[in-house]
């Protein structure tokens, strides 16, 4: 069966330039992004038209038809009827940039997680022994944060869990998270049950006080610009199991 594909057309000319270099641009002055071209194959269905994998500086890939210059794009509509060719191809090429960005992914999260000092993070021990370890990257005023919290106990039952401070909300967040780094330090590492009570305490709507609101959060502001920075994880929460 041929594979329905979306068109949408966006009219760009550049007729003077390469056809990278159109695309560049016409992406750029769009949405202000610097991409590179990552793949590009012309269509069996339409001559002088290519298929193209997109890749941010950030590493995040998108697909694109675009025409022979580069001037305009083909976005997905139920419109373009590709070939049993074509439609092979793009599968193809997609699937080979989705797990070559994963891999590029997975390298520099190991890199990321294991540049941070043990004390940067929280350790909760699972429910059972030689456990996997999952790296949780989490935000006290994240509502999604929360509801992760609410069900950790489940995943405790399958792994240990580090957790990482990266908040993306104001400063009440950061210093809630630094409260809860200086607070679970003082318990055991096997503390589970103590360490969570404490995360349950801060992840939630509170005033803090005015001796509170002095707390020096720079870790967690220090840790927060290291992870954004990495260009691999863009909000929270954010999981990622140890290799």
């Amino acid at each position: 069966m041929k594979k329905i594909i979306a068109i949408i057309a966006c009219s760009l000319t550049f007729l003077s330039a390469s056809f990278e270099e159109n695309f560049k641009k016409s992406i750029k002055d769009m949405v202000d992004v610097d991409v590179e071209v990552e793949f590009k194959k012309e269509l069996v269905s339409f001559p002088l038209t290519f298929f193209v994998v997109g890749k941010t500086k950030g590493g995040d890939i998108f697909p694109a038809i675009v025409s022979k210059e580069g001037e305009y794009f083909i976005g997905l509509s139920n419109v373009l009827k590709l070939s049993n060719v074509d439609t092979q191809m793009i599968n193809e090429a997609l699937s080979k940039a989705q797990k070559e960005k994963q891999a590029r992914d997975s390298k520099v999260l190991k890199e990321l997680f294991g540049s941070f000092k043990e004390s940067d993070f929280v350790y909760l021990k699972g429910a059972g022994k030689n456990l996997p370890t999952k790296i949780v990257v989490s935000d006290p005023d994240c509502p999604y944060c929360r509801e992760h919290l609410r069900n950790i106990n489940k995943d405790l039952e399958e792994s240990d869990l580090k957790i990482i401070f990266a908040p993306v909300h104001e400063k009440e967040a950061f210093i809630k998270a630094q409260l809860i780094m200086k607070e679970t330090a003082k318990l055991k590492d096997e503390d589970t049950k103590g360490k969570v009570a404490i995360l349950e305490k801060y992840f939630k709507d509170i005033t803090l006080g005015a001796k509170e609101q002095k707390t020096d959060y720079s870790q967690i502001t220090k840790n927060t610009e290291k992870i954004f920075e990495s260009g691999a994880i863009k909000g929270v929460p954010f999981i990622y199991e140890m290799q």
